[in-house]
């Protein structure tokens, strides 16, 4: 076999690509391009043979697969988050929801609170990796809780009155 040559690699389910000379062949097996079960079709007129005869390419095709090194990891994809960060909606409205339960602040930061935690919900919806379904519940579940408490305050000190 010359470098000169070129082949055509026919796969198991008839496709066929090409043509390429030795290096190339070489190439695509190392990027696993190349079955063990392809053969190759020289272009010299030369019969079809099995690519894993090769010597130039057998140790690349009967190789175990392996992974690259360098590949980064989704760290978002890992594990439940504690503070939703990439859901400031969520987050905001949580620490608001917690503050409307001060009985006069209650009538303005609920529905702040309420708004926050609706919009935090679909941002999770949208994009599941930002997190903060909790927080956003809990935000309108206190900011809910917040506007009954300053309305049932201020009930009971007019009634004081």
């Amino acid at each position: 076999m010359t470098n000169q040559t070129k082949y055509h690699v026919k796969l198991p389910d008839g496709r066929q690509f090409g043509p390429a000379d030795m290096t190339m062949l070489v190439a695509w097996a190392k990027e696993g391009r190349i079955p063990q079960d392809a053969m190759l079709v020289p272009d010299d007129g030369r019969e079809p043979f099995a690519a894993a005869e090769e010597d130039a390419i057998k140790a690349h095709i009967l190789a175990p697969p392996t992974v690259a090194s360098g590949i980064v990891q989704n760290k978002e994809e890992e594990g439940p988050a504690i503070i939703p960060y990439k859901n400031p909606a969520a987050l905001v409205g949580y620490y608001i929801s917690i503050c409307s339960c001060i009985p006069a602040l209650g009538i303005i930061l609920g529905p702040a609170a309420i708004i926050l935690g609706i919009k935090g919900l679909i941002t999770v919806k949208k994009h599941p990796l930002k997190k903060g379904t909790v927080h956003a519940w809990i935000s309108i579940i206190f900011g809910i809780i917040g506007i009954g408490v300053t309305i049932m305050v201020t009930i009971v000190f007019y009634r004081l009155r």
